[in-house]
């Protein structure tokens, strides 16, 4: 029988690192080209695009790109197997842990 697509790992990628990559890039293309024509832009010399939809294009997928790494190195540094290390040694500590959750 096939989980639904939430509970695989494929499924929960996409949804937290390029679901989230794809909405930023919309913002980011829409704020980059409010303020920059694309028939200004050279790229080492070269002009980006001729027409200011392939600009748009190329831009959108661009920032599509730098959103999905900035989003995959959060989610592969979220989704670590090891526990965080316990700060209280000592028996004693524990002790004195358990005391303070009683008084609450």
């Amino acid at each position: 029988m096939n989980k639904p697509i939430g509970d695989r790992k494929l499924g929960r990628f996409l949804m937290m690192v390029l679901w989230p990559a794809f909405l930023m890039s919309i913002v980011a293309v829409g704020v980059f080209f409010s303020m920059i024509d694309p028939h200004e832009l050279d790229v080492v010399g070269m002009h980006l695009a001729d027409s200011r939809d392939a600009a748009y294009t190329i831009g959108f997928f661009v920032f599509w790109v730098l959103f999905t790494l900035g989003c995959s190195l959060t989610y592969f540094l979220s989704n670590t197997t090891t526990p965080p290390p316990n700060l209280l040694q000592s028996p004693e500590d524990r002790k004195h842990q358990d005391k303070a959750l009683i008084g609450r």
